[in-house]
């Protein structure tokens, strides 16, 4: 099924920090009949919107994001870049914008990115408003199917909060309902890394993460403590383990802005489910109500039983919360990752979702 490219001009957008977005451009992707039900795909932290290929195991005829029978449809989130509107953009708002002279303590000491250069942090919020423009530019009204996982899963969350009456089923996988300090504070060593070098340091910052995305009995399995010359080499030449992180390191700071970087960090950073964002005015929700997890709609909640990142154990509180909700647990031996990688029980969890939806 051949992919067509979504380019949307967007009315504009106040970010959460207070700074504003006059012209708001959202790139993306879909498949599928215009017609059909909708599927709603949020990529993660370093995705982009090319759910064919980067969910290859999810993505196809007879699986569960089919474009045969499903629109379905992801976009480059806010503040990544891959099309959308964010750091890489000259005219994207500056946190000097924001706060003015004050230092920020998170660049003392360190030869960063000048001030200037520094983007304004963005929320799961400001990003979930980002999607519903879209939608509502789009003349979709109800998904069938919302799912992420990942920084994608929060967002997922952001949106089903937002406005749960267009989502029917919404299925967050590998995330949680607030960043815990955990995650805080892996992303701020990465953080660190992109201030001090903006290119090498994105590397040395993917290798960081990468250990976080991954449990050590997949990396045993796939990497082991080979490395990568002759036995008689040994102790001259690099680890299996080592030139694997490189890899990775070199890939992203190929292929990834800086400021990007640090602006989906910050939304990860900022996701709290339970802190209410200030008012739209292009939202109707009441803003005197409950908020939180009073505000969801019933989930197909998804966790990995080695996730690191996001353990499973808040996610099976959320399900627990949630009247309606239900819990899955994928058994991977690849952590965090494994939502990427386990695709045979993911598919199943996700056309079970589908048909709920459709009964």
């Amino acid at each position: 099924m051949t992919a067509r490219a979504l380019q949307l001009d967007l009315v504009p957008l106040t970010l959460e920090c207070g700074a504003a977005l006059p012209a708001l451009h959202v790139a993306g992707w879909e498949w599928g009949p215009p017609e059909g039900p909708v599927v709603v795909v949020i990529h993660a932290l370093t995705g982009d919107a090319r759910v064919d290929e980067w969910w290859l195991g999810m993505f196809g005829a007879g699986k569960a994001l089919d474009p045969t029978t499903h629109r379905i449809i992801c976009l480059n989130n806010l503040g990544s870049c891959y099309g959308t509107t964010g750091p890489a953009d000259a005219d994207f708002p500056r946190r000097r914008a924001v706060v003015g002279d004050r230092p920020n303590p998170q660049t003392k000491g360190l030869p960063c990115l000048p001030e200037d250069d520094l983007p304004a942090p963005i929320t799961p919020w400001d990003q979930a408003r980002a999607w519903l423009l879209a939608l509502d530019a789009l003349g979709i009204d109800h998904v069938a199917l919302l799912t992420g996982g990942s920084l994608g899963g929060m967002i997922c969350l952001c949106l089903a909060a937002l406005a749960p009456e267009r989502f029917r089923a919404v299925v967050p996988i590998a995330t949680d309902v607030r960043a815990t300090p955990w995650v805080i504070g892996w992303n701020h060593i990465g953080r660190q890394a992109v201030l001090a070098d903006p290119v090498n340091g994105l590397a040395i910052a993917r290798q960081l993460a990468h250990m976080t995305y991954r449990a050590n009995p997949g990396l045993e399995a796939r990497q082991g403590r080979q490395t990568t010359g002759a036995d008689s080499e040994w102790p001259l030449q690099p680890y299996r383990m080592q030139t694997y992180l490189q890899h990775h390191g070199h890939k992203l700071k190929e292929r990834f802005h800086p400021g990007a970087y640090l602006s989906q960090l910050d939304a990860m950073d900022h996701h709290d489910i339970h802190r209410r964002p200030t008012a739209d005015p292009h939202e109707s929700w009441n803003s005197n109500g409950a908020w939180g997890t009073s505000r969801l709609p019933p989930l197909t909640v998804v966790g990995i039983d080695t996730d690191q990142l996001f353990p499973p154990e808040p996610l099976r509180a959320l399900a627990q919360l949630v009247p309606g909700s239900t819990y899955s647990e994928l058994a991977s031996e690849h952590g965090h990752d494994g939502f990427l990688i386990e695709s045979e029980p993911l598919n199943k969890i996700l056309a079970r979702a589908l048909n709920q939806e459709s009964s």
